[in-house]
């Protein structure tokens, strides 16, 4: 959860719609969305970033990785803030661009709402 707020909050701003992917992933779980909020409040960014890593074992960390690519691109783009952030996960996980980037790529078109218009 803590991972997930570090990049929907990565602009300064936490919306609506990013609270209800919160909800999502925390199957409606408020406490613990209270809880990562507290310890982000207490923790230096990107020191966040380390207590993330800490928690995750090898296996974990590249789907860790597909969820919070999701969360920052769910405007269908990933920049800015957001893709610091993850930039950031990805260089503490040890998983380089390339392993990510046909993940970002299909994250994109499946984001991508303009299409239908």
């Amino acid at each position: 959860m803590l991972s997930a707020i570090t990049v929907i909050a990565a602009d300064g701003i936490i919306d609506e719609a990013e609270l209800g992917d919160l909800a999502k992933i925390v199957r409606g779980d408020k406490k613990s969305i209270e809880v990562a909020m507290e310890v982000m409040r207490a923790n230096k960014f990107p020191a966040v970033i380390d207590l993330v890593a800490e928690k995750l074992d090898e296996k974990l960390r590249p789907a860790k990785l597909v969820i919070l690519s999701n969360l920052a691109m769910a405007d269908g783009i990933l920049a800015g803030e957001e893709k610091a952030v993850l930039q950031l996960y990805m260089d503490k996980f040890g998983i380089p661009d390339v392993k990510l980037q046909p993940i970002i790529d299909a994250i994109a078109i499946k984001n991508d709402f303009s299409i239908f218009s």
